[in-house]
């Protein structure tokens, strides 16, 4: 998350456009960790679609709150100049 958080600090964006593609991407990253982690427990057990949709959703839904969590403290600056 750091990596990502500095990454994007470093573009010359507008800090609402930072945030906005911070929690895409995080909401993207988590999701897929979902899928991985359902694509291996399917294997075994918990085969259905609906499975899928949980182990998917609810890492989707937590990266939104951590999101929210970690930039309290990190404002992004916007990539204007100032006037």
């Amino acid at each position: 998350m750091k990596h990502l958080y500095t990454f994007l600090e470093y573009k010359n964006w507008r800090a609402a456009t930072k945030f906005r593609v911070f929690l895409l991407l995080e909401a993207l990253i988590y999701g897929l960790a979902g899928f991985a982690v359902w694509g291996i427990v399917q294997l075994f057990a918990l085969r259905s679609v609906e499975w899928m949709i949980c182990f998917i959703g609810y890492p989707v839904i937590a990266s939104w709150f951590l999101v929210f969590v970690y930039t309290i403290n990190r404002d992004f600056t916007d990539g204007m100049p100032e006037l």
